[in-house]
């Protein structure tokens, strides 16, 4: 019975997803005599958690009632909303069981050290895997303060994502890029290089789908982007952020500039890129939880080379280049692991963890 709960968290959870970063997503359930009498869940970020919207929501009072809540209930008072703990203590909840111990070190056991204290029995662990992939962003962000990285590929079956370098080559189908929106509108940023603006014009917009329109990130280390490109010209210019170096000229940062884009100067690596270490601390000191790098070929390959990745998402046609621009170039092998596979009309999408 308390995993059929905890499941239901996990439902509500969901709700959230595109809203509360870099919060994490919560549901509960509270339940009195056997019978459901009150849900919630964190809705926006900066608004009420989960515990006290499903206090609220609850049908009568919830004394003597069990809590089921995905994630431990916060007991610190440095964020934007009132802690959960002190009101599930006042309401005389008799139980709450929770899928996961909050990593954020703030929490991290102090909610249910609090709970336990008030004489309220607490059990933890109820489904711990499920709660912990559902909330995958989160928890790294809580304990390193990095985003959550995953590299979504198009490739065909013989590993190239275009014909040839420069040109715009349609490598999967139109369930794949659906699939590609929906993503989109989960993540806090989106990334691409420049080579792949000069050369597919993208938007990086959610289109066909419900979503937000998260932060687009181009990394432009030598200032190619020209300002004609769609990605410039946009009604929400300040969600896109170019990441640039020194060696840019002054004509090129003004031109950025008065399209109302923000220009972030970070320092180049020895191998004259971007560095991405300094990319991702300062992604985390903005509060960006995870981010979705869509290309091209040698952001790819730089990202997977310094091992700087969390997950890698496939989508893979059934063409045949023969001849074309691989998807990636190593000069070391790289270990993964295939935890997901399904069918997008004729494509295949394989998802793989870093080990």
């Amino acid at each position: 019975m308390e995993s059929k709960y905890i499941s239901r968290c996990f439902e509500l959870a969901k709700k959230g997803i595109g809203n509360v970063s870099p919060n994490p997503l919560v549901g509960c359930v509270i339940v009195k005599e056997g019978k459901v009498i009150g849900e919630g869940w964190h809705e926006k970020y900066g608004q009420p958690h989960a515990e006290v919207n499903a206090i609220r929501n609850s049908t009568e009072p919830i004394v003597d009632s069990t809590l089921y809540s995905n994630l431990e209930p916060c007991s610190h008072t440095n964020k934007k909303t009132p802690p959960c703990v002190p009101e599930i203590i006042k309401q005389k909840v008799a139980k709450v069981v929770i899928s996961n111990i909050d990593p954020n070190p703030n929490v991290n056991g102090k909610g249910v050290g609090q709970l336990r204290e008030a004489g309220i029995e607490v059990v933890t662990g109820i489904e711990e895997d499920k709660g912990n992939e559902l909330n995958r962003f989160y928890f790294k962000y809580a304990k390193k303060r990095l985003p959550y990285i995953t590299l979504k590929i198009a490739q065909t079956l013989d590993g190239k994502i275009a014909e040839f370098e420069g040109k715009q080559s349609w490598i999967t189908g139109e369930e794949s890029g659906k699939f590609v929106h929906s993503l989109r509108g989960i993540f806090d940023a989106v990334l691409i290089g420049a080579n792949t603006v000069v050369v597919d014009d993208p938007l990086l917009t959610v289109r066909n789908t419900n979503g937000r329109n998260s932060l687009r990130i181009i990394l432009d280390g030598n200032g190619s982007i020209p300002d004609t490109a769609k990605i410039l010209n946009l009604e929400d210019n300040d969600k896109t952020l170019i990441v640039t170096s020194e060696a840019v000229p002054n004509y090129y940062t003004e031109a950025v500039k008065k399209k109302g884009v923000e220009l972030l100067m970070l320092p180049m690596n020895g191998s004259n890129k971007i560095d991405l270490e300094e990319l991702l601390r300062e992604a985390g000191r903005r509060n960006i939880s995870s981010i979705l790098v869509e290309g091209g070929s040698n952001i790819f390959s730089q990202f997977v080379e310094e091992k700087l990745f969390d997950e890698l998402i496939v989508l893979q046609s059934p063409k045949l280049f023969g001849k074309g621009l691989n998807s990636v170039e190593l000069s070391e092998q790289v270990n993964m692991e295939l935890i997901n596979t399904e069918h997008l009309g004729s494509d295949l999408k394989m998802v793989f963890r870093k080990k």
